[in-house]
Parts: C-alpha cells; structure tokens; sequence
C-alpha cells in the first residue's frame, strides 16, 4: 500500500489514539500532524509551543499556513503510514486538495461526549471568545460536517472500544486492497 492512511474528523473524537493502535497492528508508522507541527514550530522559533499556542499567538490563518507545510512534507514521506488529522485541518482547501487522494476515514464520537471533552482542557483556541463555549462548538460542528462527509465515503463511530474501532479501519483497508 502507497497511500497513506489518513483520520479526519472534530477535536477529540479519538483519531490519534486510535491511529496510533491501527498503526501499531498494521505495524506501520504513525504520524499525529498536531506533534509534527509542534516540532516544526519549535525548529522554526525556537520555542517549544502547542498547537493551541501557537494558533494564540500566530492567529488562526498562520497557524492553517503552518498546518499545511507541515501536512505537505508528511505526506512526502514514502512509507507508509497512518496520519491524525487536527480537526480543523481539512478547513483549509489547499490541505483538503492534498489529502483525497490517499485513504481518509472520519472518526466520530457522539457530539456531547465531544464537546465533554473539550472543555476539560479549557476553552479551545479555536472558539470565539465571543460566544458561549456550547454556541462556538455547535457552530463549528456545523461548519466542519459537511467537510468531513465531502471528503470521505469511509466513517468510522468511535463509541465502542478502541479495538472496534480499530478493526472497522481494518475492515475498511482490506475492501480496497
């Protein structure tokens, strides 16, 4: 197989852990984009930040730009592997161009045990300051949707074990080989 694996979907619906054990069982590598970036960053500045601070401190539209260098050189890479999407990831177009032509699956979750999640860490970088944490997660959720189903056929429900949904992906891998 020479197209990578790639997981898409919101914030927290489970797409590197899940990735992570896929690619442990496919014994193949594993590639979480948010780390990468962090790692990029830090090559960069000098700074050794989050995703969540850099898109503070950098804004939203640098932080996309950063995203999609980084997505850019990842899927250069000529083995094989399973990629983790940042849920926003796909909401720049030029990234969106990139990734269709490799295996992309949609992880989900049940929308509250999402936004549960979520807001254990705080308040995400990604919300408006100027909503409610609830009325911004909706609203995004709206947004990315119709994105996620655009760019995939393939989804998987993560609201069962880990290894469920792991072998929903493998069932999904072995119909395309």
């Amino acid at each position: 197989m020479t197209k990578h694996i790639i997981l898409i979907g919101f914030k927290c619906v489970g797409k590197s852990v899940i990735g992570r054990e896929l690619a442990r069982q496919l014994e193949c590598r594993f590639i979480d984009l948010d780390e990468e970036i962090e790692k990029s960053y830090f090559r960069k500045n000098d700074k050794n930040l989050t995703c969540r601070q850099i898109m503070l401190s950098e804004g939203q539209d640098a932080f996309r730009k950063l995203e999609h260098e980084v997505l850019v050189k990842v899927l250069k890479l000529p083995v094989f592997g399973v990629i983790s999407l940042g849920g926003g990831a796909v909401m720049y177009k030029p990234s969106r161009e990139l990734i269709v032509t490799h295996t992309v699956i949609e992880v989900t979750a049940p929308k509250n045990i999402v936004f549960e999640r979520i807001m254990v860490r705080g308040r995400p970088a990604f919300f408006s300051p100027d909503e409610h944490p609830l009325d911004s997660f909706n609203r995004i959720w709206q947004e990315r949707a119709p994105v996620y189903s655009q760019l995939t056929k393939y989804k998987i429900n993560n609201s069962g074990s880990l290894q469920q949904a792991v072998d929903e992906i493998k069932s999904i891998i072995n119909q395309l080989i």
